[in-house]
């Protein structure tokens, strides 16, 4: 609900929309915290200066509950702790129970119930300003803690049910529009049409909400539902939004925590795999950690899958840093092929290796999955791996 100011400074004066008699006749419109309002009953008019507007549509915009007394012809809004009554043909209405003269009467044509729009803005806590220009009334509302909040979490929802639709566009609409999405929207596309996954808001917390700026913390569960292989995991998510034109929009997503969610069980459940690949695969795993405890860069690159010579380039030197930085043994002790897929040549490889540190001698258990794929020449390669987690021995 709207935040409802005091309504004991209402005058007679605020109880009129001024409009300049010359007017034309185009159509009115009527803007609320920068959100165009359609009426779908009728068009607003002007009548002895005053816009009148149907009352349904007003009402629930401002967040009130409608009753309709048709044999009385009396309009209730109500909201916590307001409630106003007008009557067709009165120019009497009433805010709470206290009685406030209209300049005009709320009047009934063609099945709809025509109110006074600045007197239903200024009785809930707004103001109303006339642009005779573009025929526009502008209405700024006090927007609730409670109205902020379902707008954020709908904003969410929204952006989750995009996603899961993959619809990049539409997902991106609802992005800041002030940078340029258009590099995302096709990486998004691009994305879509290589993994098939399920998102869905396991839980969403606000964690700040002002004005125009709110933070919101949200878990979320990415499920594989077809496409390329990736394991499924759990997300945790810090949104900033902030209010463009009356609107919500999606600033900044960041990521804060994430958690691939892989039993070990059904790690080391194995894939029915043909003889010949199986042998391909572990061979590979294999010797990725011999040439990681050779500190062997070229070694190790040649084992992982090719993105092109700048990428593969730059993870050339990230591997040599990583040896300069750290004196790390590695031994597995458990290699499994857990997921297997002939037709898109790719495998899934559950590992348990244990890691000693050269220096502090210190020791821990690392468990990981490796994705590969199969290249035309038919040799396996590694695409990217997942940490399960690290479970210190010594």
């Amino acid at each position: 609900m709207k935040k409802l100011l005091s309504l004991l400074g209402i005058s007679l004066l605020a109880l009129v929309l001024a409009v300049p008699a010359f007017a034309a006749d185009k159509p009115i419109k009527v803007y609320i915290n920068g959100s165009n309002l359609t009426f779908t009953a009728g068009a607003p008019y002007l009548k002895d200066n005053t816009v009148l507007v149907p009352f349904r549509g007003i009402f629930e915009k401002l967040g009130l509950k409608v009753l309709w007394d048709s044999k009385t012809g009396t309009v209730t809004g109500t909201g916590t702790d307001l409630s106003i009554s007008l009557k067709v043909g009165s120019k009497r209405a009433s805010i709470n129970g206290t009685v406030k003269p209209l300049t005009v009467a709320p009047v009934s044509s063609a099945g709809t119930t025509y109110i006074p729009l600045r007197f239903i803005a200024e009785a809930t806590g707004g103001t109303a300003a006339w642009e005779p220009a573009s025929r526009s009334v502008k209405i700024t509302v006090p927007q609730s803690s409670s109205s902020s909040e379902k707008d954020v979490t709908a904003l969410i929802q929204l952006s989750n049910k995009y996603y899961n639709e993959e619809k990049a566009i539409s997902f991106y609409s609802l992005v800041d529009g002030e940078s340029d999405n258009t590099e995302a929207v096709a990486n998004m596309t691009s994305q879509f049409e290589l993994y098939d996954l399920k998102n869905t808001i396991e839980s969403l917390k606000i964690l700040s909400l002002s004005g125009k700026e709110a933070t919101v913390y949200t878990v979320e569960k990415s499920v594989r539902t077809g496409g390329y292989y990736m394991p499924d995991e759990r997300y945790e998510y810090l949104y900033t939004l902030i209010r463009q034109g009356g609107s919500w929009k999606i600033s900044s997503m960041e990521l804060q925590e994430s958690s691939v969610l892989l039993t070990r069980e059904q790690g080391m459940k194995p894939a029915v795999v043909p003889q010949g690949d199986a042998t391909g695969i572990k061979n590979t795993v294999s010797q990725y950690y011999e040439n990681m405890n050779a500190h062997n860069v070229d070694g190790t690159a040649a084992l992982m899958t090719s993105y092109g010579e700048e990428q593969d380039a730059s993870y050339k030197e990230e591997l040599r840093d990583f040896f300069e930085t750290y004196a790390l043994g590695y031994s597995m002790s458990s290699a499994n092929i857990y997921y297997y897929a002939t037709a898109a040549d790719e495998a899934a490889v559950y590992t348990e290796v244990t890691v000693t540190d050269g220096e502090s001698k210190e020791t821990y258990t690392q468990s990981l999955i490796l994705i590969l794929s199969k290249s035309e020449s038919g040799a396996w390669t590694i695409d990217t791996s997942y940490h399960i987690s690290y479970d210190t021995e010594s």
